[in-house]
């Protein structure tokens, strides 16, 4: 059982969905401790530093996953369409 001796070899199908996986990683692991701290302190005022930072960074590997699958257009397309339909909804 030894390693091959090529190098290791990720496509961009493979790299895309990496950043897609560790996008979603960043999602759930963002909005689980604040919702827990918003429900201890009864309260939803101020938001953690450490949240903002991990938020960001899941979109980061969002935009980077859909630039390396070429659906960025349809990506900014779909979010131009969900926040007209949600500024009609307020």
């Amino acid at each position: 059982m030894f390693p091959p001796s090529q190098g290791l070899r990720l496509d961009i199908d493979a790299i895309s969905g990496i950043c897609g996986s560790i996008s979603i990683a960043c999602w759930v692991v963002v909005f689980s401790p604040q919702i827990i701290e918003n429900f201890r302190r009864s309260s939803a005022d101020g938001l953690s530093v450490l949240f903002i930072i991990v938020w960001l960074a899941g979109d980061v590997f969002n935009i980077l996953g859909a630039v390396l699958q070429r659906v960025l257009p349809t990506m900014v397309c779909f979010m131009k369409k969900k926040k007209k339909l949600y500024a009609t909804t307020i």
